[in-house]
């Protein structure tokens, strides 16, 4: 009677063999995981301020009006000695204009300015780049009938793996 039911037993399961096309899925132990990395790099910005200085002149204050009075006056007196009559006075003004203008400028260019710093924040965008280890698969070792077997797989299997076996019959 047992080798009835061991014969029936090996009937089926041949036959379940034949209609699943030879291909049948057995759950194996796995021994060990190593994960697989690969380095990602992301660009990140960051802003990189200073301080820095640069020196400007200021407007004085206490500047005086005498080289344009005294220019203006030279320059009327100057434009009164050309023309007659209307354009006498026409020239007078000219001179006390010109003469006015020249006068303020020299007096400019005498005076010493003060400079005074001036503190302004500067900034500028750089790149950097963050590098980071990610996990890319698993390098997965499993035993199967006895013997030592290695595949690589995009997830953690846990501690057991669902593998196919496929039988093909040898003529």
């Amino acid at each position: 009677m047992l080798a009835r039911t061991a014969t029936f037993a090996a009937l089926v399961f041949a036959t379940s063999l034949a209609h699943a096309g030879g291909v049948h899925y057995q759950t194996v132990p796995v021994l060990e995981v190593e994960p697989r990395y690969t380095v990602t790099r992301t660009p990140v910005a960051r802003t990189v301020c200073w301080e820095e200085t640069s020196y400007q002149r200021t407007a004085d204050s206490r500047r005086s009006s005498t080289p344009t009075v005294v220019g203006a006056i030279i320059g009327g007196v100057i434009g009164n000695q050309f023309g007659g009559g209307s354009g006498k006075k026409a020239a007078t003004v000219a001179g006390a204009a010109l003469g006015g203008s020249i006068g303020r400028d020299a007096g400019r260019a005498n005076q010493p300015g003060r400079y005074v710093p001036v503190s302004e924040e500067r900034c500028t965008v750089q790149r950097d780049f963050e590098e980071r280890n990610v996990i890319s698969g698993y390098r997965v070792t499993y035993v199967y009938e006895g013997q030592t077997h290695q595949t690589t797989m995009r997830h953690h299997p846990g501690d057991s793996l669902r593998v196919r076996v496929s039988v093909t019959p040898v003529p």
